[in-house]
């Protein structure tokens, strides 16, 4: 009798400033609402990752004695990567840092123009894992409304 098994795995997204979304001029949601378009590309280092690892899973099947039966993604499906956007946890789309002119918010998360605004979602990380951010979301949200709290002490907020 025999046994299938499968392998699947994925590397991190890399920030890079020619990735990047914008209202679309020409699409609405169901609402009338512009929707948001997303203009990405795969970074080299990205397919280097997706060709690693299809390297290493047939390296790891091999070494078990395994009959590989499926088609091996190779360079023409960049190695298995799927279409940007078609495995996602969105984030990115509003940078933190120090500096207005290259970022959107500060380290507490409250935006550099409008200082009413905290952004407590996944926005800030700009590069991630493939893993879900929801701890990490839950931790920096817990911090954003502990400095609200502080700050309102203070009467600054």
């Amino acid at each position: 009798y025999g046994a299938n098994v499968g392998m699947a795995g994925r590397g991190t997204a890399l920030a890079r400033k020619d990735n990047y979304c914008e209202i679309d001029p020409d699409k609405v949601d169901k609402f009338g609402i512009p929707v948001l378009r997303f203009n990405y590309k795969w970074a080299n280092e990205e397919i280097a990752q997706a060709k690693h690892m299809q390297e290493t899973f047939q390296s790891i099947m091999h070494e078990m004695g395994a009959v590989i039966t499926s088609k091996i993604p190779g360079a023409d499906t960049l190695y298995g990567l799927e279409a940007p956007g078609k495995i996602i946890h969105e984030g990115g789309t509003t940078r933190m840092g120090n500096d207005p002119k290259t970022s959107v918010l500060n380290k507490w998360g409250q935006a550099h123009d409008c200082k009413n605004l905290y952004v407590v979602d996944a926005g800030p990380f700009v590069q991630q894992g493939d893993k879900n951010l929801t701890w990490t979301i839950l931790a920096l949200s817990m911090r954003t409304a502990e400095y609200i709290l502080q700050e309102k002490k203070k009467l600054n907020g």
